[in-house]
C-alpha cells in the first residue's frame, strides 16, 4: 500500500495503516473470511469518520453495497458506496459525496459510488439484476436509517413477490456467467470469482436466501429445506478456502485479480501450505483442492436452483 502523505486526512491515514498492519498480521494464505470482515469493519470507522467530518445534510445515509456490503473485502476489493438522500441534488450534497469519496481515491482505493434517492435505486433494482443483488447485500454505515430501510424494503418486496421468478432469473444469469467466464472446477487458470464454482456462485445462493428464507442466509435455506445440512458445510467450506485464495492472490500479486494465472501458482500453493509429496507436486495439491471445492460449489447451486424449479 502506498506510504501515508504527511497531509492526508486522519481517517485515511488511519485505514491505511490498519490494513497495512492487517496485511502484515497473517501469512497471505490465512486471509480468509474473518480477515475480509475485519478489512470492511476498518474501512466503516474510516467512512463514517469522513461522512461526520463532511457535515453531512439530514436525511442522507452512506450505504455500503456489494461485497463491502456483504462485509467482504478481499484486499484489492473495490469499495462501494450509495450515497442516499432524499429529493433533489443539492450543492451541500455535491460537497458531501466530493469529501468523501476524493479522500479514499487520492489514497489508491477504487471506489465505486452512486448518489441516489430510495426511489430511482428501487426502479433501478427492478430494471438491472446486478444492482437488486447489490443492495440484497447492502448495509447502512452512517446517516438516516429510515431511508435506507425504505431502499432495503422495496428492493426485497420485489424480490419476494415472486421469488420463483427471481431464483429463475439469476440463474439464468448464472449460466450465463458459466459459459462466458468456464468452470472454476476444470479450467488450468480458473476465475475464483465469476467461473463456475467460483464465489460468485457462493453469493447466488445468499441473493435466493433473501427470497425464500426471510434474510436467514444459508442457514435459512437449510431450515426450510431447499439445502442439505452436508450441502451447506460444504458450501461454507468452500467459501473459506476460495475467500482465501482470493486475498493470498491479490497479497502475492499486489494486484486486483481474480484469475490463478499458472505463473501465480506456485508463491500461492507455498502460501496455503502445500508442499511437495511422494507423487504430488505443491502446485497440483493446491489446484487439486481449489478444483474439489468449486465442484462441491457447482453442485450445491445446480441442486438447489433445480429444485427451487421444480
Amino acid at each position: 500500500r502506498p506510504a501515508v502523505p504527511p497531509d492526508r486526512p486522519s481517517p485515511v491515514a488511519r485505514l491505511l495503516e490498519d490494513l497495512r498492519a492487517l496485511d502484515r498480521a497473517y501469512s497471505p494464505g490465512h486471509h480468509g473470511r474473518w480477515s475480509a470482515r475485519r478489512r470492511a469493519g476498518l474501512t466503516d470507522t474510516c467512512v463514517r469518520a469522513l461522512f461526520e467530518a463532511a457535515g453531512a445534510p439530514s436525511g442522507v445515509a452512506v450505504v455500503a453495497l456489494g461485497g463491502y456490503g456483504r462485509g467482504e473485502l478481499a484486499p484489492a476489493s473495490d469499495i462501494d458506496l450509495l450515497l442516499l438522500h432524499g429529493g433533489r441534488e443539492s450543492p451541500a450534497l455535491g460537497d458531501l459525496a466530493e469529501r468523501m469519496f476524493y479522500p479514499l481515491w487520492d489514497a489508491g482505493f477504487d471506489v465505486g459510488h452512486a448518489v441516489r434517492t430510495v426511489r430511482q435505486s428501487v426502479n433501478l433494482a427492478g430494471s438491472r439484476l446486478d444492482a437488486t443483488t447489490a443492495v440484497i447485500d447492502a448495509r447502512l454505515i452512517a446517516g438516516d436509517p429510515g431511508r435506507f430501510d425504505r431502499l432495503r424494503e422495496g428492493v426485497l418486496d420485489q424480490v419476494r413477490r415472486d421469488p420463483r421468478a427471481f431464483a429463475a432469473r439469476l440463474w439464468a444469469h448464472c449460466r450465463e456467467r458459466h459459459a462466458r467466464y468456464g468452470s472454476a472446477s476444470h479450467l488450468l487458470e480458473p476465475d475464483l470469482k465469476e467461473g463456475a464454482g467460483g464465489l460468485r456462485d457462493v453469493h447466488a445462493v445468499g441473493w435466493v436466501a433473501a427470497a425464500l428464507a426471510a434474510g436467514r442466509g444459508v442457514r435459512g435455506l437449510e431450515e426450510e429445506g431447499w439445502l442439505r445440512r452436508s450441502e451447506r458445510e460444504a458450501l461454507e467450506a468452500a467459501e473459506e478456502y476460495l475467500v482465501r485464495l482470493r486475498s493470498a492472490l491479490h497479497l502475492e500479486s499486489g494486484r486486483r485479480g481474480d484469475v490463478v494465472r499458472l505463473d501465480d501458482q506456485p508463491s500461492l500453493a507455498e502460501a496455503l501450505g502445500f508442499g511437495n509429496e511422494p507423487g504430488l507436486a505443491a502446485v497440483d495439491g493446491l489446484m487439486r483442492a481449489t478444483f474439489e471445492h468449486a465442484r462441491a460449489v457447482e453442485h450445491v447451486t445446480g441442486s438447489l436452483f433445480d429444485r427451487i424449479a421444480r
